[in-house]
């Protein structure tokens, strides 16, 4: 639209309002107008519908049917021309009538001259056009917001199917794992035979000269996998939610001493010392036995493979509250080491599966990177925290911290 020259649709079935009005257009200073004027109110809407005009002046009193019938027509048929209405009567509930169908503005015929006709149609085009901006604003919020939604289901869709996936995965290395695991343990068995023919002397032996170095890798290979398809079977189990623990009341201080004592040969391969502290009156616990053993192991055999020869491992068992605000009692387990430490950069990915600091073990012996990541769920699955604490070269600290069940849980329990 030229602002110098614009195009009045004007609609009046009287003839004398129709030049008076457009006398007043004439005399207007700032812009020329182009007037179409129609009496009727079908040729108005068959005008509106067509287009073309930048305005509309339309009165409100016609033929059948008032400006309002047109204005109310028009909007249905999508017209996007502003209209004013003119009216010969002041009348307030017209004005709103015409104000909620959807006019511009509304002028009383002889109460305005021609500098307030083209403020108003000035306006009205204004208006008109800043209508026009927000619808299609909102248009393409709505398309946004559509492909919003869209894009939200297909990644709930994804997100599925990544988990179905996750699971046939989990699935899958679980029965991998459960197939590999008995022709190893078999594989074991054998190299254990014949290594303990070999040591009792025994004139049957199947070693010759130089085949017990090999019986030896073949033996500590099978037991390093034997150890790594067990543990991708816990993991495995444990993804799928798998974890049930068969949770009895435990004395955890004999359960400590116990485990120890099954990893004083593995110490002393080292030439290590065990020891075991543990405060009096130490309360029972609610524990899976065989899983906690499984945590207990991981971290005492860690700290028997990252330590030097020569040094003292201490693990400790003692009642303590709660770590968090209002927590309960709890009953916290530590093995500490006097080994090389772990960096602080090292700390994040010792929980994660196949995370691994960079320290190296003393004695040459592998791990599967799964140990410490088992034992974490285990202990989460138990309502307990786990952690570390280390110092380079001054050793390290693994704390598990198992909640003390309260007697009204127990009866409940019961």
């Amino acid at each position: 639209m030229n602002d110098s020259e614009m195009k009045v649709l004007l609609v009046d079935d009287d003839e004398v309002d129709h030049l008076v009005t457009r006398r007043l257009l004439r005399d207007a200073p700032r812009t020329r107008y182009d007037v179409t004027w129609l009496s009727s109110s079908d040729e108005a809407i068959r005008a509106l519908r067509a287009g073309g005009y930048d305005v509309c002046l339309l009165d409100f009193r016609l033929d059948a049917r008032t400006g309002l019938d047109v204005v109310r027509e028009a909007n249905h048929l999508g017209c996007a021309i502003p209209i004013i209405m003119l009216t010969g009567v002041g009348d307030e509930e017209i004005d709103m009538a015409a104000m909620s169908a959807g006019v511009a503005d509304y002028l009383v015929k002889g109460r305005f001259d021609a500098q307030i006709l083209e403020r108003t149609i000035r306006y009205a085009i204004e208006h008109k056009r800043s209508q026009l901006k927000l619808k299609q604003y909102a248009d393409t919020l709505e398309e946004s917001n559509r492909q919003l939604v869209q894009m939200h289901e297909e990644l709930a869709a994804k997100n599925a199917e990544l988990v179905r996936l996750n699971e046939e995965k989990n699935r899958f290395v679980g029965m991998a794992a459960h197939d590999l695991r008995n022709p190893l343990g078999v594989i074991l068995g054998y190299s254990d035979f014949m290594l303990m023919s070999h040591r009792r002397g025994e004139p049957s032996s199947l070693l010759k000269e130089g085949g017990v170095e090999i019986v030896n890798m073949i033996r500590s290979s099978s037991k390093f996998m034997l150890s790594l398809i067990n543990d991708l079977l816990d993991v495995s189990m444990i993804e799928l939610g798998k974890l049930n623990l068969d949770r009895k009341s435990t004395d955890i201080v004999q359960l400590v001493e116990s485990n120890v004592a099954l990893n004083l040969v593995l110490a002393g391969q080292k030439n290590m010392k065990l020891v075991v502290e543990s405060d009096e009156g130490v309360p029972r616990v609610e524990v899976d036995v065989h899983k906690l053993e499984q945590v207990l192991n991981n971290l005492i055999s860690n700290a028997i493979h990252y330590s030097p020869p020569g040094t003292t491992i201490r693990v400790r068992v003692e009642g303590s509250r709660g770590g968090d605000v209002g927590g309960g009692a709890e009953v916290l387990l530590s093995v500490k080491d006097e080994g090389p430490g772990i960096a602080a950069e090292d700390l994040g990915k010792l929980f994660r599966p196949f995370g691994r600091a960079r320290t190296v073990s003393t004695g040459g012996e592998r791990s599967t990177g799964l140990g410490l990541a088992i034992a974490q769920r285990i202990v989460e699955g138990h309502g307990g925290r786990i952690w570390v604490e280390s110092v380079v070269s001054k050793g390290s600290t693994f704390f598990v911290a198992l909640p003390v069940a309260r007697a009204e849980e127990k009866e409940e329990a019961a």
